[in-house]
């Protein structure tokens, strides 16, 4: 995003209060489903490599959100086999999802 946008973004998503800027989207829930070639998530050595979901959570939590459920689809780069489990692992936990 340029500056210029995010400067229309600061203004129009959220309201300055005493206490600093509040999001105007608070009390929504968001879900995003990813993929990824590789994992970082069962490998805690590789935890700090992680960036998509870290930052996606900021930029939510800065518009008030903070409910947010990621659905992953890890390996997918790692061979057929891989990939098929991710997939179907990602969808049983969207079936979860939607039960709930």
């Amino acid at each position: 995003l340029s500056l210029r946008r995010q400067r229309q973004m600061c203004i129009r998503d959220s309201k300055y209060t005493e206490a600093g800027p509040q999001g105007l989207a608070a009390g929504k829930k968001v879900i995003v489903a990813s993929s990824r070639g590789g994992a970082y998530f069962d490998k805690p050595e590789l935890a700090f490599l992680e960036h998509q979901e870290s930052y996606l959570k900021a930029v939510f939590g800065f518009f008030g959100i903070t409910d947010v459920t990621f659905i992953r689809a890890e390996r997918i780069g790692m061979g057929p086999e891989a990939k098929a489990e991710a997939l179907s692992q990602a969808a049983n936990e969207i079936k979860a999802l939607a039960a709930a």
